[in-house]
């Protein structure tokens, strides 16, 4: 749609001026004279039929110029009012501007007069600044280009390509990780952990970055048991996935399996599955082979827009997922509900090893990106923890470890004796904790109790 939009404003000054050379030339094929023949076109564009000579051309040129002259009045008014909705940004105490090249509409909790939604047009005089275009790469070139304007704004880009988990720390802007909202709201809606059963087979079909997140988010949060055993298949292109993953282990009975689209042992593990997830749009053919294929288990399939083929289809255990209406929430890209939790938790364990004096913002700013996300990620956990009423504090405390293990391995880093005698080398990505609970120091397995008695004491 935006190259779309690119290729008319290339050509519009040539469809501007094309009424005017059809007029020119109707009325000297009329008889006129060439200098009075353009002025008798170009009065065409103030609907002012300055000569009574008519032929089809003239007729063409009328109406051509007409509509041109409507279409610039009307752009000119619309720029007009959108400078008037941009200055009264100033005045509105929590003011938005929302900078998209679709139809995305962020829903916020009330109605607010202080929304704007610009296209590509920076507006200063918003408090906060929501980045969402097309691309990662447009969106982070829109900030970098912005970027003094926006040093003492509230800065929110939403991600759709790039891992959250693998980018630096950028003081003043909050990631908002688009297909992570995605897969942490689809598995929390699915509970595994609430079901009478440890043992299953999730079939996730399509191999894209939103497969892949979804994979991720369910081994981060699919741990209930010791004695579990989710088998997970991904089936798609999933090379690059499993070279950036080459160090991830399950550290349980868990295992991850890779297919080719369409092959064999990709049907196979639907007809196997509890759980299929179609994590990509797909033709309506797509979702009923799959929906045939798996015999007794759900599927679930992803449709961003209302009114999806799917919604259409007469199937049992048929779930669709991702829909922008419950994506884009105010809540979760400004309102921060895991971040504000993380700098909560973070602020509390450095308080219990020595007395605060600095605030939460403060010390949260000091940790690199990889670190923030790491609280955030265990925070996220904790709502799982507390909906384990039957499990001890111990088994607790070991499934929050292996969370941890499956966060790091996942993000490259392995288990290893740092040179410098700290627990960790953040260059080298080593750790020596990234060992079974069994393994682990008394103290640090504490640091995991801790966690556990906070989650349930929230």
């Amino acid at each position: 749609m935006r190259k779309l939009r690119e290729h008319l404003k290339k050509w519009l000054p040539l469809f501007s001026a094309l009424p005017f050379f059809i007029g020119a030339t109707g009325y000297a094929l009329a008889g006129e004279r060439l200098l009075d023949a353009f002025y008798f076109s170009f009065s065409l564009y103030f609907v002012n039929l300055a000569a009574d000579a008519s032929n089809p051309l003239i007729e063409a040129a009328r109406w051509g110029a007409a509509l041109v002259t409507t279409t610039a009045v009307l752009y000119a008014l619309k720029r007009v009012w959108t400078h008037i909705q941009g200055l009264t940004l100033y005045l509105h105490p929590d003011s938005v501007a929302v900078y998209c090249d679709g139809e995305e509409r962020v829903v916020f909790p009330d109605r607010r007069s202080g929304v704007l939604y610009p296209g590509r047009t920076f507006r200063s005089g918003a408090k906060s600044h929501i980045i969402l275009l097309e691309t990662d790469a447009d969106s982070l070139g829109f900030y970098e280009e912005h970027r003094e304007l926006l040093e003492k704004r509230r800065v929110y880009i939403a991600l759709r390509e790039l891992d959250r988990g693998f980018l630096r720390d950028e003081p003043g802007v909050v990631f908002h990780d688009i297909d992570g909202t995605i897969a942490r709201l689809l598995w929390k809606s699915i509970r595994l952990w609430r079901r009478e059963t440890d043992q299953f087979t999730i079939a996730i079909w399509g191999g894209g970055h939103l497969g892949q997140t979804i994979l991720n988010y369910g081994l981060l949060l699919n741990l209930f048991s010791l004695n579990q055993k989710i088998d997970y298949h991904l089936t798609g292109d999933t090379t690059l996935y499993q070279i950036n993953h080459a160090l991830f282990h399950t550290e349980n009975g868990d295992a991850v399996s890779f297919h080719d689209a369409d092959s064999a042992d990709a049907w196979e593990s639907v007809r196997r599955a509890d759980i299929v997830i179609l994590a990509e749009e797909a033709p309506a053919e797509r979702l009923q082979a799959l929906r045939i294929a798996c015999r007794d288990g759900a599927v679930y399939y992803y449709a961003p827009k209302e009114g999806d083929t799917g919604s259409y289809l007469k199937f049992p255990q048929l779930f669709p997922f991702g829909a922008d209406r419950e994506i884009y929430q105010d809540t979760y890209i400004r309102g921060e509900t895991l971040l504000q939790a993380a700098k909560k938790q973070h602020y509390d364990y450095i308080s219990a090893q020595a007395s605060a004096t600095e605030s939460a913002d403060a010390a949260w700013r000091k940790l690199d990106g990889f670190i923030q996300w790491s609280n955030i990620s265990s925070v996220d956990f904790q709502e799982v923890l507390r909906d384990l009423p039957g499990l001890d504090l111990e088994v607790l405390a070991e499934l929050e470890h292996i969370r941890w293990c499956r966060f790091h391995t996942l993000n490259g880093w392995r288990r290893g004796t740092p040179a410098n005698g700290e627990n960790r080398d953040v260059d080298k990505k080593i750790h020596k904790c990234l060992c079974p609970f069994r393994d682990l120091p008394p103290a640090e397995k504490e640091k995991d109790r801790v966690i556990v008695r906070r989650a349930l004491d929230a």
